[in-house]
C-alpha cells in the first residue's frame, strides 16, 4: 500500500529542506497523536477524552494533543534515511519523539526511555527527548522548519545515535537484568553527591558496556557477566566504581536466580581484541549515562 502511493516527483523545495536535517536534530511544536480504545484509557488525555462521553462505534479515536504539543520534538529517523541521497526517494516520513524542559532532580531522567539533550540554543537546565512515542511526520513538514541543534558537538549526536540503535535493537532479555544493572547503578549514583560526582567521572570513559550470558538463555539466565568496555585503557576510578557495583549486584542478582560472575574489561582501542567474540555479546545500555 506505501509502494503504490509513493509520489514519483518530490516537490524540490521538500528535497531543499530535507538536505538541512540530520538524526538528532530538533524542530518547534511538533503535533502529536495517536490511537487509543476510549472504553480502556491507561493515560490520562484518553480518560480525559473518554469522561466526555462518546457514541457508540467510535470506541476507538485517533486523538490529537492540540493543548498539549511539547514544545519541540526530536528527529529520531537515521540521517541517510531523512534526505535520501537517491533519485527517487522511498520513505515519506520522519519519526518524531517529543522534546520538553524537565527538573534535574526528577527521577525521570534515570529512566532508559528518555534520553538528556544540551541544545545550546534554549533556556533551562534540562532538556530531555521522551522515546515511548514517535509520530511519523510526513516529511514535506520540514519544509520552513529550522533545525535546532541538540547537542554542542558531535559527540552528543554520536551517543544518540548508538542509544537508539540499541533501543530498536535491543534483545529480548530476563529483568533480573534490569534490577541487576539498572536499578543497582541507579541507586548507587543516588546515595550522595559524591557518588554521583563519581559517576560523571567514570561514564565519559566508557565506550559501551556489553552482557555475556556464560549459562543458560536470554530469557531463563543462570550465569552472566558483564563486560565494561573501555576508551582506552582502564582507569583506576573506574575500577574501583565496577568493583563496588559488582559486591551490591551479585547480591541482587542471587536474589533472582542469576549467578553474577566477575566484571570483565576490554579495551575498544586494542588491535588484538578478538572481533567475534565481542559482536557475540549483547550490548546494553550504559545506566551511568542516565
Amino acid at each position: 500500500m506505501i509502494q503504490a502511493g509513493l509520489v514519483e516527483d518530490w516537490p524540490p523545495e521538500v528535497r531543499q529542506a530535507l538536505a538541512s536535517f540530520k538524526q538528532g536534530h530538533l524542530i518547534a511544536r511538533p503535533p502529536i497523536f495517536y490511537a487509543a480504545d476510549l472504553r480502556r484509557p491507561v493515560w490520562s488525555p484518553t480518560a480525559a477524552l473518554a469522561e466526555e462521553g462518546f457514541a457508540a462505534g467510535e470506541e476507538r479515536e485517533l486523538i490529537h494533543l492540540e493543548q498539549d504539543w511539547p514544545p519541540y520534538g526530536l528527529i529520531a529517523t537515521q540521517t541517510c534515511d531523512i534526505a535520501e541521497e537517491r533519485p527517487n526517494p522511498v520513505q515519506p516520513w520522519v519519526q518524531v519523539c517529543p522534546v520538553e524542559r524537565c527538573d534535574p532532580a526528577s527521577p525521570l531522567l534515570e529512566r532508559d526511555f528518555v534520553v538528556r539533550l544540551d541544545p545550546p540554543e534554549l533556556d533551562g537546565e534540562a532538556w530531555v527527548a521522551d522515546l515511548r512515542i514517535e509520530v511519523p511526520l510526513e516529511k514535506s513538514m520540514l519544509v520552513g522548519e529550522t533545525p535546532i541543534e541538540a547537542f554542542p558537538n558531535e559527540a552528543g549526536y554520536e551517543e544518540l545515535g548508538s542509544l537508539l540503535a540499541q533501543r530498536r535493537g535491543r534483545p529480548a532479555l530476563h529483568s533480573v537484568f534490569h534490577e541487576v544493572i539498572n536499578v543497582t547503578t541507579r541507586a548507587m549514583k543516588q546515595e550522595s553527591q559524591a557518588m554521583k560526582k563519581k559517576a560523571r567521572g567514570v561514564r565519559d570513559g566508557i565506550y559501551r558496556l556489553k552482557l555475556d550470558i556464560a549459562d543458560g538463555t536470554r530469557l531463563e539466565p543462570v550465569a552472566a557477566k558483564l563486560y565494561v568496555v573501555t576508551r582506552g585503557e582502564s582507569s583506576q576510578e573506574a575500577r574501583e566504581w565496577f568493583a563496588d557495583w559488582w559486591d551490591r549486584a551479585r547480591e541482587v542478582a542471587l536474589e533472582g536466580g542469576l549467578e553474577l560472575l566477575p566484571t570483565g574489561w576490554l579495551n575498544a582501542e586494542d588491535l588484538n581484541m578478538d572481533l567475534e567474540r565481542y559482536e557475540e555479546l549483547l550490548d546494553v545500555r550504559n545506566p551511568l549515562h542516565s
